[in-house]
């Protein structure tokens, strides 16, 4: 018996939803598609020259890409491209680089690097299951583009070691032996340098633009560390139905967007351990972050479930962007939770970016929806 699926965009309300390209890349694939799911301009990217598969894509205001290759022999690499995809710069860290990197608009590139424990530190694991093994955390660094690390942030120098996932995880699992909740402390998977924003400009100092939000998916935890002091000044584990579970990309919106200076993150409710009702659910969440309420939520029950990677977006006109990616369903909902645009995707995606389209001028001689 065959099965036939549908991809491409099944759902699209013209007038209601947001207009834009989207962002899509996978193994070798990055390509823009309109609103009617038409390929407008791609990228092919020789992933055997690179190495990896690609892990983010983001798309620069000047007409740029910026790639992070992982995994596969140490891609380790976050290279730039022009609109014609050459190559017009790379950085290598000294220590792998993975999940996701964030460009400023002064060039320079934050980055997330995995290193391990050392030994000392490793010493005072009250686990003796974590003790006896390798256990990596994380060090945040922000590079110039002459390759000089100008800023760098290391986990366990600031965090507790014993403030750990409960759940253990069998090391021979698909995802190898040190992405698990013994050897992989925090798997960080997403950095932001905080924007401007109406709490900094109220007078309240965590939120100083330029200070790194980050999120901690083992820990259930995002949080924002203070650039200058090293502090972790606000954290967040939530508390819908359970709290946070395996989350990913959190981001401060901008000041333009609706809803500016609130968190949106993806919550994917990943093996849950605070209460089983979220297992199997995700959820969009939108914070405030000077109370951490919640200002809005989308939660379709069992009917949403994206178990790992997946992100969330707010486009301009206050609407989300939602990307369950196992599934590979990319789809927009309005406040109230209508959707109003519906693509399937037809190549795997970690994340999808929509970009509107006045965003850089590359965008002016492609077809729009």
């Amino acid at each position: 018996m065959k099965t036939v699926f549908p991809t491409g965009t099944t759902i699209h309300k013209p007038g209601l939803c947001s207009d834009g390209y989207n962002l899509i890349s996978g193994t070798g694939i990055v390509k823009l598609i309109n609103m009617r799911g038409e390929i407008v301009h791609h990228w092919d990217i020789d992933t055997s020259r690179y190495k990896g598969f690609i892990h983010r894509a983001r798309l620069l205001e000047n007409g740029q890409l910026m790639l992070l290759f992982g995994h596969a022999d140490s891609g380790n690499r976050v290279v730039e491209f022009d609109w014609n995809g050459v190559e017009t710069w790379s950085y290598t860290p000294a220590n792998f680089a993975h999940h996701d990197f964030w460009p400023t608009a002064a060039g320079t590139v934050f980055l997330i690097c995995s290193i391990p424990l050392p030994d000392d530190v490793r010493a005072t694991i009250t686990d003796p299951a974590r003790r006896a093994v390798k256990v990596f955390g994380d060090e945040l660094i922000e590079v110039d583009r002459s390759g000089k690390v100008i800023w760098r942030w290391v986990q366990h120098e600031h965090m507790d070691v014993n403030q750990c996932n409960p759940i253990p995880a069998n090391r021979g699992w698909a995802g190898g032996p040190d992405n698990n909740t013994i050897a992989d402390w925090t798997h960080t998977n997403t950095i932001q340098a905080l924007p401007e924003n109406r709490w900094f400009d109220a007078g309240d100092q965590r939120f100083k633009p330029g200070n790194v939000l980050q999120s901690m998916r083992q820990l259930d935890t995002i949080s924002i560390v203070d650039k200058e002091s090293g502090e972790i000044v606000w954290a967040y584990t939530g508390d819908y139905n359970g709290g946070m579970s395996g989350q990913h990309e959190p981001h401060m919106i901008e000041k333009e967007l609706p809803g500016a200076g609130n968190i949106l993150v993806l919550d994917n409710g990943a093996s849950p351990y605070k209460a089983s009702a979220h297992c199997g659910c995700s959820y969009a969440l939108e914070i405030n972050p000077t109370d951490n309420s919640l200002v809005w939520v989308y939660d379709d029950s069992h009917r949403f479930f994206a178990r790992v990677t997946a992100n969330c977006q707010r486009p301009p006109n206050g609407h989300t962007l939602i990307l369950a990616s196992l599934c590979r369903r990319l789809f927009e909902v309005t406040p109230g939770k209508e959707s109003v645009w519906e693509h399937i995707l037809t190549d795997p995606a970690q994340r999808v970016y929509r970009y509107p389209c006045d965003y850089c001028t590359a965008f002016e001689n492609l077809t729009a929806s």
